[in-house]
């Protein structure tokens, strides 16, 4: 009880969706991660309560659900709630989270699956979603949250990459037009310092032949569009998927700032890929076994410094990438 208390203490004291605590101190570390399938040991959580972040975010295959029937997808969610590390870091931070295909319903689906309703539900009752939340009432899990005070803010913005996505070879949407309009609508009133965008899966890289932003090349180019506006804030990317890590960058060409993508992945599902994969966007090398993810933010500079790490099993940093947060250039 005196756990679920300090877990309420830390979202309350952090922020919230749609909104901040005025004396909330800012967010300076949080973990990210992905593809953690519910029935295989994951002592990598041990090593991420180490970590003592202020917020953990599940970025997608948070079980590897696969099945029509909303039953076993609640079966498997409740492995995973009840692992005992697991339980600990609820207790420790606030946890939030969007979904990618497995813990949506079936490998590589989007807006044709028919139960993507009852998944969505499932899904927030995993995370603990109250009643009352606009995801539950929407089409959708897309949301944001906003943390620390004015001065020193980041906006957290979950993407939806599934419920509107269009089959794989149409070049077709991604996003949908509602939830289209909300990012736009979301960044632009963002008044945050630091500004991160979670995808379920990558959006600079385009070289594999794995799911991808690529493969929906229109979208991918609607994106950088709308991140390249004038009046938009300049964002950090956040991804997994792949069950691989690696640190992708476009130069400030694309979107007026030089735009950082961090792909953490996998918990539990490691193998994925391999060091002579091509990422002609890679900044270093990328990392092949069971990991996690994690920014931390110095707000002692102006504009903040910004460390993604990537960890391995043991908690220990086997990549990283020091950078100061985007700010976009004076228009003349």
């Amino acid at each position: 009880m005196l756990r679920s208390l300090h877990a309420l203490f830390l979202l309350l004291s952090l922020g919230a969706a749609h909104g901040q605590t005025e004396a909330a101190p800012p967010l300076s570390r949080m973990v990210f991660a992905s593809c953690c399938h519910e029935s295989r040991p994951a002592p990598i959580f041990r090593s991420i309560l180490a970590a003592k972040p202020q917020l953990f975010i599940w970025m997608g295959d948070n079980i590897y659900g696969d099945s029509p029937d909303t039953a076993v997808l609640r079966e498997k969610y409740q492995l995973q709630q009840f692992r005992p590390a697991y339980r600990e870091l609820c207790d420790l931070c606030p946890v939030i989270g969007t979904w990618d295909d497995h813990d949506f319903g079936a490998n590589d689906a989007g807006k044709n699956y028919p139960n993507r309703v009852e998944s969505q539900q499932a899904f927030l009752d995993f995370l603990r979603e109250p009643a009352n939340s606009k995801r539950r009432k929407q089409e959708g899990i897309y949301t944001t949250y906003v943390y620390g005070p004015a001065e020193k803010q980041t906006r957290v913005i979950l993407l939806d990459t599934r419920y509107f996505r269009d089959d794989i070879g149409t070049n077709g949407d991604i996003l949908g037009a509602a939830q289209w309009a909300w990012l736009e609508k979301t960044l632009k009133a963002s008044k945050a310092q630091v500004n991160i965008v979670v995808s379920s899966f990558q959006v600079i890289p385009e070289d594999h032949r794995f799911e991808k932003w690529a493969n929906f090349a229109d979208a991918r180019q609607r994106l950088f569009k709308l991140l390249a506006e004038p009046a938009m804030p300049p964002v950090v990317l956040l991804s997994g998927d792949r069950h691989l890590s690696e640190i992708s960058q476009l130069s400030a060409e694309t979107t007026g700032y030089p735009l950082t993508e961090i792909t953490s992945s996998a918990l539990t599902q490691s193998g994925g890929g391999s060091s002579k994969e091509i990422n002609r966007h890679r900044v270093g090398e990328n990392y092949t076994m069971n990991n996690f993810g994690s920014l931390n933010i110095d707000w002692s500079r102006t504009p903040p410094v910004i460390t993604a790490v990537i960890h391995n099993i043991d908690g220990a940093p086997v990549r990283a990438l020091t950078f100061p947060a985007p700010v976009r250039p004076a228009q003349p």
